[in-house]
């Protein structure tokens, strides 16, 4: 009689010999068979048995949804995503996902074409973390040159200053224009009315507009700026300016500053400096209601635990003097203010509305509310009227949009103002 020798191959083909083998018209040696099939005997065990294994579905994933319009965004040469967070915040604040932070990135991290989409920004070099008392220390930092560009394609630099208390991790930032001396003064001053008190400590870089000469060892004094040292004095602060090329002393500053790039997400499609204001006021708020990674907390939640141990504010003489001067003017009908007998343009939405004027450095600085919103070079033109502004009359005819403010010019000549 000849006997069939069977070669076994594969788990499946174990799998189609299970009737065979349950009623015993093969016998086989499931440990060795297990070695050479480079399995458990368990595995084989059950294939032999009849028992095949789950077979995974397919499912369908929460973010297949919002896939292609994630790459989209990532694909856009105006945008900046630099971190995997970057761009889920923004997919959570404008398209409304609900799905949580580990769950995007693990669907970022298993779809190859979204994460070659990023950089790898670990870095492997140790910093000491520094802890402080409540109430003990702010750190100040500002990003600077930050370039956004509006809807028509027109660039901005601005400036953004971040104040974070040291304990709770809170920051507060704000937009501004030119990063002198008297505008971070003013900022540091709103900061700690918004905050309702003042740190003992201010750990600040070299930046010029606080520190003439910086300190090159830890025996060294820095030289500071007057007016940053009378401040100081003013509200009870102890300034404490790192060592140069040694940002990690003010590693929470530093570490925020990455959360300001979330202002590039928004690249081509600002409507102007008020836009700016909101989308950062948007991140911040985000930013503060969140837990930080360094304390599980939320921000907001500790610094109300840590406001009673801030100095108290000083008196309002004397911290009326870093309030910000303005000279309030009215915006007429025509969007129009007036500046030494000369008119100049602002946004239709703040027709009948007083705004603020500061002059620096030949350019007109114009607030709304305590926000920048516009600037003009200061001119001897009559009239000085943006064409962003879209202050020209309904025409249908293309050729007459772009002769409109020509127009207006002629007609605005003829009008008298209350205020002439």
């Amino acid at each position: 009689m000849n006997t069939a020798v069977i070669k076994i191959n594969s788990l499946d083909q174990a799998l189609m010999l299970s009737r065979a083998y349950k009623e015993g018209e093969i016998k086989l040696n499931v440990s060795k068979l297990a070695r050479e099939l480079n399995c458990s005997r368990k595995t084989l065990s059950r294939r032999l048995n009849g028992i095949a294994p789950k077979k995974t579905r397919n499912r369908k994933r929460y973010l297949d949804d919002y896939k292609h319009l994630i790459y989209k965004y990532l694909c856009d040469e105006q945008r900046n995503f630099d971190y995997i967070d970057h761009i889920y915040y923004f997919m959570k604040r404008e398209h409304g996902i609900t799905c949580t932070r580990s769950t995007f990135f693990r669907y970022i991290k298993d779809n190859e074409e979204l994460s070659k989409k990023f950089k790898n920004n670990k870095t492997n070099s140790f910093v000491e973390r520094f802890e402080t008392a409540p109430g003990q220390q702010a750190q100040f930092d500002m990003k600077e040159k930050v370039k956004l560009t509006d809807k028509n394609g027109t660039q901005t630099v601005v400036y953004i200053p971040t104040l974070t208390l040291s304990w709770s991790r809170y920051n507060y930032r704000q937009v501004i224009l030119k990063p002198t001396t008297d505008n971070l003064l003013i900022f540091l001053a709103q900061t700690f009315e918004e905050i309702g008190g003042v740190p003992k400590e201010l750990v600040i870089d070299n930046l010029k507009a606080f520190v003439e000469k910086p300190r090159q060892s830890a025996k060294d004094k820095a030289l500071l700026n007057s007016k940053f040292e009378e401040f100081c004095k003013d509200y009870g602060i102890t300034p404490m300016p790192c060592m140069p090329y040694r940002p990690e002393t003010k590693g929470k500053t530093e570490t925020q500053n990455k959360i300001i790039d979330q202002l590039k997400n928004y690249n081509g499609h600002y409507s102007g400096l008020p836009d700016i204001h909101d989308k950062l006021e948007k991140i911040n708020s985000e930013d503060n209601e969140r837990p930080s990674q360094a304390t599980r907390l939320p921000r907001n939640f500790l610094l109300e635990k840590e406001k009673g141990d801030l100095l108290p504010l000083p008196s309002k003489e004397i911290r009326s003097k870093y309030h910000l001067k303005l000279n309030e003017v009215y915006v007429t009908n025509e969007s129009l203010f007036q500046y030494k007998y000369n008119k100049y343009s602002l946004p239709q939405e703040y027709i009948g509305k007083r705004v603020g004027l500061a002059v620096q450095n030949k350019e007109l600085l114009v607030y709304y509310n305590g926000k920048i919103i516009e600037k003009h070079p200061i001119t001897n033109n009559k009239f000085n009227i943006k064409e962003e502004h879209k202050l020209y009359y309904k025409k249908t005819d293309k050729q007459a949009i772009k002769e409109s403010n020509q127009i207006i010019l002629k007609e605005l000549e003829n009008i008298i103002y209350d205020n002439d």
